[in-house]
């Protein structure tokens, strides 16, 4: 019986990738053992399964399911077959309504910079709130509280386009880092060591932005903090 050629051998570059990704989806599996474990325990001893045992569970089954989601997302990237389902909605709403979420969920002061008036652009709202989220979350990642986190609102200096951004002040990042910051699976040396994730978040930002026309980049010097801003076409623009 002939027997099949061997399969191609992975790159280096792949392997780290693969066991990068398995290190964190054990990670996330182990702490969502860990939070079921401890139910069952309070359930066979004749204790009541508390509000607390649950939100553990849950953050742990949220990272996990976070991390797929990543990798499905950064696989569909790589095809070019990302999808958004643009619609109008107005953009200054949504990010008060993920601040005011993250403030709860991190206990973390955010100040908010937005325009009086609604302002209303036409994209994916859902991709558009993920990019938010990624922002804020590395800004409470990386610049620990009482650093200062702004969320700002307004035109940007690309004409016929609005800017978000995300100013914190934290250390600020390398400049030779920065022009690999929304590359597939860059982390900051200095803070790989501690920061959770595959690598894909910044990457995935930077695709949501070009398929809306739009772009992504940040600003930033050593030892004064970071400004991450999306643009993203204005209405009239569109």
């Amino acid at each position: 019986m002939k027997r099949p050629p061997p399969a191609p051998a992975l790159s280096e570059d792949a392997n780290a990738i693969i066991a990068m990704a398995a290190h964190e989806l054990k990670n996330a599996l182990g702490g969502l053992g860990v939070a079921v474990a401890r139910c069952e325990h309070r359930l066979a001893v004749g204790k009541p399964v508390t509000a607390d045992d649950l939100s553990v569970a849950r953050a742990e089954l949220r990272r996990l399911s976070a991390l797929v989601n990543d990798l499905l997302d950064g696989a569909r990237v790589d095809l070019g077959v990302i999808h958004v389902q643009t619609a109008p909605f107005d953009l200054a709403e949504l990010v008060r309504e993920v601040v005011e979420m993250f403030r709860a969920a991190r206990n973390r002061e955010v100040t908010l910079d937005l325009p009086a008036r609604p302002l209303t652009i036409e994209a994916d709202a859902e991709r558009v709130r993920g990019v938010l989220v990624n922002y804020l979350e590395n800004a409470a990642k990386y610049a620990p509280a009482p650093a200062p986190i702004t969320v700002s609102l307004g035109p940007s200096p690309c004409a016929g386009r609005t800017r978000l951004a995300v100013r914190d002040g934290g250390p600020g990042i390398p400049l030779a880092d920065q022009p690999r910051l929304f590359q597939r699976f860059f982390r900051v040396p200095t803070a790989a060591q501690r920061a959770e994730g595959l690598g894909l978040g910044l990457y995935l930002c930077r695709a949501t932005a070009e398929a809306h026309g739009g772009a992504v980049g940040v600003i930033s010097q050593p030892s004064a903090g970071a400004t991450f801003w999306l643009d993203l076409p204005d209405t009239d623009s569109a």
